[in-house]
């Protein structure tokens, strides 16, 4: 039987689309068959049927959430279930250093090709077996990370990796001197491998200025509005993320359940250093319903004063850059990959990593997701 256009395998009908790759925010139906949208229309149109229905009024149907930092592979004793990040809106991830080059050619068939959606991964500053239950402290540079050893995972991997992960911070590279020679370690290999850094910055014992220069265009700083990060002893943003953030590194808020302050986060916004990638640094420490979620981190980025259409786009179409074979965009022709989401007005109290609250006007709640025209997770009332 040929494709019918009046009678789609899943129609979502009756919501606002709201598609930032297009600037698109309109009451639309959207009718999915088989894993791409087949079109985008007005509510209105006679004689349109669907084998699965979904009434989206008054909720948002926005492209699929990506999580530009996850930890779903294993190497971590906290990486997060890959089959619940549905419930939570997302349709693909980037795992950021859960395992390193020893071990991802074994791990890659069961953990990233049989994945239920798109993984890229940034492995470990590690060409080791694993990162020592997880995390490499870098007690020996020079035996743990093997350039030729880690180009050489790459290079056989070139589908999935999108670069390497190195954490600094007080517990991670404790001491100036060790902070500056896993940074410079980190440059070199990166470097030569010829990939991204993404760096988790925690309260690190060197301060910004002393480090920032190893960044490229490109890279990430993860964690961004933790304390001891990016402002000076005045509260000031740092002159020298200012000036790398104009030379292209990108800054990710990567909120997790541990790093993210508001008040370094409200002093930052209201100096205009907001980010340029939204994450949520997922693990399975993040079943407080305040804390680590993207969907809840996405309000409280609107409660300090960014516009919702820029946490959305933040969300989906920026993350998106740093990954391979992800699509974003509600237009027909595209992956279905699709989020509905509630967002509801008022008042909505947040709570940040250290036990301050603080309220915002908007509230986000992911009640269906669609990957590949397949419905994953629906908690809408729907016509099958």
């Amino acid at each position: 039987m040929g494709f019918n256009p009046t009678c789609y395998d899943v129609l979502i009908k009756n919501g606002t689309v709201w598609d930032p790759s297009t600037g698109v925010k309109e009451k639309h139906n959207v009718g999915i068959y088989g894993s791409r949208i087949a079109d985008v229309f007005e509510p209105d149109r006679p004689k349109i049927c669907g084998s699965r229905v979904i009434d989206a009024e008054g909720k948002y149907v926005i492209p699929g959430l990506i999580d530009a930092h996850a930890h779903v592979l294993p190497g971590l004793p906290f990486s997060y279930p890959i089959d619940e990040v549905w419930k939570r809106g997302i349709v693909s991830l980037i795992d950021l250093g859960s395992n390193a080059a020893g071990s991802f050619n074994r791990l890659r068939r069961q953990y990233v090709d049989n994945a239920p959606m798109p993984v890229n991964v940034a492995l470990g500053l590690s060409s080791q077996t694993d990162c020592r239950g997880g995390i490499t402290r870098y007690t020996d540079l020079e035996a743990e990370v093997n350039k030729e050893k880690i180009k050489a995972v790459f290079e056989s991997n070139p589908d999935c990796l999108v670069g390497i992960k190195v954490l600094i911070g007080h517990n991670d590279s404790p001491g100036r001197d060790l902070t500056l020679a896993v940074m410079k370690k980190a440059r070199e290999t990166c470097d030569y491998v010829g990939c991204r850094m993404f760096v988790h910055v925690a309260n690190p014992d060197a301060k910004l200025p002393e480090f920032i220069d190893y960044f490229k265009a490109g890279d990430v700083f993860e964690h961004t509005y933790n304390k001891g990060n990016i402002l000076d002893d005045n509260g000031k943003v740092y002159a020298e993320a200012w000036e790398a953030k104009k030379r292209g590194v990108l800054f990710s808020s990567s909120r997790g359940s541990r790093n993210w302050s508001s008040e370094v986060a409200s002093t930052a916004f209201a100096q205009g250093f907001v980010p340029d990638i939204i994450s949520d640094d997922l693990t399975c420490l993040s079943n407080d319903p305040y804390t680590s979620r993207l969907y809840v981190h996405m309000g409280e980025c609107v409660a300090m004063g960014m516009s919702p259409d820029e946490v959305l786009r933040k969300v989906t179409v920026e993350p998106a850059k740093l990954m391979k074979n992800v699509e974003v965009g509600l237009h027909r022709g595209m992956a279905a990959n699709i989020t509905i989401m509630d967002i509801a007005e008022g008042e909505h109290i947040f709570r940040d990593a250290f036990g301050l609250t603080y309220p915002g006007p908007l509230k986000f709640t992911p009640l269906a997701t669609i990957y590949r025209g397949e419905i994953k997770y629906n908690a809408i009332e729907t016509d099958y």
